[in-house]
């Protein structure tokens, strides 16, 4: 007859399964903890220098949108010496958290969109995101 050799009994209670997992578990939270704590309060944040923004424009319409309120109106001598009339469309919040600014330059069928940001230290001209931003309104 054959004998079949039996593994050692382990003591009631215990499994090493289980308890070699949960002390993975624990290292790996503890690892990262350590990690974080290396990192200082502000996190991620603070190891990454902030991105320097464009310098502040001088250009009179940027200046201007700079202080106007929504709705409001003017004539200005542009940049390249033009006059132009100049209206705030509106003032709201970008998806990158700068407060922006969309003018409308000109009137009648030459009227052109202009979008204005606030930066660090002023304002400057940014590109509209939607195709056509810049060409004249109907």
């Amino acid at each position: 007859m054959m004998h079949r050799t039996q593994a050692p009994a382990m003591p009631a209670g215990s499994s090493s399964g289980p308890v070699l997992l949960r002390a993975t578990v624990v290292l790996i939270g503890v690892l990262a903890l350590a990690g974080c704590a290396r990192l200082g309060p502000q996190g991620m944040a603070g190891r990454a220098a902030p991105a320097a923004g464009p310098p502040a424009s001088v250009d009179p319409l940027v200046v201007w949108a700079g202080r106007a309120q929504p709705g409001a109106t003017d004539r200005l001598t542009l940049a390249n010496g033009q006059m132009a009339q100049v209206r705030m469309v509106r003032a709201y919040n970008a998806a990158s958290g700068r407060e922006c600014r969309e003018l409308l330059v000109g009137s009648g069928m030459v009227e052109r969109s202009r979008l204005v940001c606030a930066v660090p230290g002023g304002w400057v001209e940014a590109r509209p995101l939607l195709r056509g931003g810049g060409a004249p309104r109907p």
